[in-house]
């Protein structure tokens, strides 16, 4: 029978205590995105729509076969997007532009990564986090989703083209 030390709970209590930083110290409230019912419902619209197709059997079987399926390609002024349907939900595949530094000579510093965007397409809460988020990625995103209706038979016309749907953003934010 395996037993912990003495002193073991305690101490690793008094250690975790240490590393979890300011204690009473809140967070600013985030502001929410001011927009219309018009563009609120068209949010609403596209978010069910990018996840519906995504649960659908015949992009199932496809992603049981093939890793990914790119369907959108978003070039906003700071960031540029790539979504695409994975087997484990929806991708974002991006590259921020983080501006430039002094100590490189003026180079344009740009940030790649990809994040899966699951819980932003949940049906009343995805809606809200994406108005409510400070991330230039999700707000570029967010702004596509606003001002476009994306339709389901155009997400189903380029996917089975396998190319993408290419749109050009000017961010609001």
């Amino acid at each position: 029978m395996v037993k912990a030390p003495e002193k073991f709970v305690d101490e690793y209590l008094s250690h975790e205590k240490g590393l979890t930083g300011k204690t009473g110290k809140r967070s600013k409230k985030v502001k929410i995105r001011d927009v219309s019912s018009v563009e609120l419902a068209r949010l609403k619209q596209n978010l069910q729509t990018l996840w519906g197709i995504y649960r659908t059997p015949e992009i199932q079987g496809i992603l049981s076969k093939k890793h990914n399926i790119p369907f959108l390609s978003v070039e906003g002024r700071n960031a540029c997007l790539n979504l695409s349907y994975v087997d484990k939900g929806v991708l974002i595949v991006y590259e921020l532009d983080t501006g430039s530094q002094k100590e490189l000579a003026g180079a344009r510093i740009y940030k790649q990564d990809e994040l899966l965007i699951n819980r932003y397409l949940t049906p009343g809460r995805g809606e809200e986090a994406l108005l409510k988020t400070t991330d230039v990625v999700l707000q570029t995103l967010a702004d596509v989703l606003i001002n476009n209706n994306i339709s389901e038979t155009c997400i189903w016309d380029v996917i089975a083209k396998g190319d993408q749907i290419n749109i050009s953003v000017v961010s609001y934010f």
